[in-house]
């Protein structure tokens, strides 16, 4: 088939698209499914290159300011008349700071949208405490997610959650990885096997350490993690990501002299990240209560630690709960208390045979709990409606 004449969806994100994983696998299947993709995302000023594609372009657009009412209210406007210029002929929409411009999009050219929820936004940490942003973006949901639309997200606590806040049905797709965990899940990451030494990814690291791998934010159990570090934990503890809270967790660690003990790396591509992940002894998943949008996730490093056989410890929440109990891939506590966090890291130290099935259930687990498992009804779907879309390829 002519790829010229395979029908177009049309991505948008609010992130730099080089680190959304789900997405980089949301495009592979797209292409796998007779599709291709243009992808909008933000300018986040990193420095690493987009390779497109005759099948895959990526479109990074500058907003200024950053954050912020401002930015949001210039990105949808952005967004709204790129949209509008591109050939389409469906648009997918990221989670609802992008909804508003590719609802307005799709009624104006007459496409069919589809919504990705990669999380409970009106209920995030960030908005907590402030009630009119809160109820914004609740009128935002009300407004835009209304007539029909293909809505998807992260897992079956949130879907049922969803479906009943937002009056729309949605399905699930859990954001795990390839069975073949490898460079190629970021095409456009390439990396020699010299530049994925754990010495070149975070100087002078010996021995075994603990892990955190994600975004640097609110709500994440950080600041418990450092204090737990503080406190003793068995190993350094590394914390690869970027966020919010970096320089400040940063500052914290320095004025208490912990640089020893706290290692930063900052973003890392997919196959340094791959390549930390797989050398740690522990990784952490800490989710703090006050938020039900976290209460009720499934965060993406649960699959990325069990694809690279890390144990690991998280929340005692009840997506977790469910999933432990299928393979037992690692520890649940029950609150984030940084005394807490050192007991539980020493008895896993202490007792290697439990950790030693610890590791082997990952393994098997990554067997099952994977992209090309999780994304056969997406598949199903998508061929359809490429189907469905062929008198009209040429339009």
């Amino acid at each position: 088939m002519d790829q010229a004449m395979n029908p177009i969806m049309v991505i948008a994100t609010t992130n730099d698209q080089w680190q959304d994983q789900r997405m980089q696998r949301w495009c592979r299947t797209l292409v796998e499914c007779g599709w291709n993709v243009h992808w909008l995302g933000v300018d986040r000023g990193r420095p690493v290159p987009l390779v497109n594609t005759d099948r895959v372009v990526y479109e990074r657009l500058r907003i200024a300011p950053g954050s912020g009412p401002l930015f949001y209210a210039i990105l949808n406007c952005r967004l709204l008349l790129r949209a509008l210029t591109l050939r389409s002929h469906a648009f997918l929409s990221v989670d609802v700071d992008t909804l508003p411009a590719f609802r307005l999009a799709s009624i104006l050219l007459r496409k069919s949208l589809w919504f990705d929820a990669h999380e409970w936004f009106t209920e995030v940490p960030e908005l907590l405490n402030r009630p009119v942003t809160r109820n914004i973006w609740r009128l935002m949901v009300h407004l835009f997610l209304r007539g029909k639309i293909q809505c998807f997200t992260v897992g079956p606590e949130l879907a049922s959650i969803l479906t009943k806040t937002w009056g729309k049905p949605f399905e699930v797709l859990r954001n795990m990885p390839r069975l073949q965990y490898q460079i190629t899940e970021n095409s456009h990451a390439e990396a020699s096997e010299s530049d994925n030494t754990l010495n070149s990814i975070v100087p002078r690291l010996e021995g075994p350490y603990l892990l955190y791998q994600g975004a640097l934010n609110m709500g994440r159990g950080l600041k418990s993690l450092l204090e737990a570090a503080a406190l003793g934990l068995p190993y350094p503890l590394v914390i690869a990501g970027s966020g919010d809270l970096e320089e400040p967790l940063q500052v914290w660690v320095k004025d208490r002299k912990l640089e020893k003990k706290v290692r930063f790396t900052g973003p890392l591509d997919p196959s340094k990240l791959l390549h930390l992940t797989k050398n740690a002894f522990l990784g952490f998943n800490l989710l703090e209560t006050q938020s039900q949008s976290y209460y009720f996730s499934l965060a993406n490093k649960f699959f990325d630690y069990v694809h690279a056989g890390l144990p690991q410890v998280c929340m005692d929440y009840p997506e977790y709960r469910h999933h432990m109990a299928l393979y037992q891939v690692g520890w649940l506590i029950q609150k984030t208390e940084p005394s807490s966090i050192v007991q539980c890291c020493r008895r896993i130290a202490e007792d290697p045979d439990a950790y030693r099935i610890m590791r082997e259930n990952c393994h098997r687990a990554a067997v099952e709990w994977n992209w090309e498992h999780e994304s056969t009804a997406l598949k199903v779907k998508l061929m359809k409606w490429r189907d469905l879309l062929q008198p009209i390829k040429s339009s």
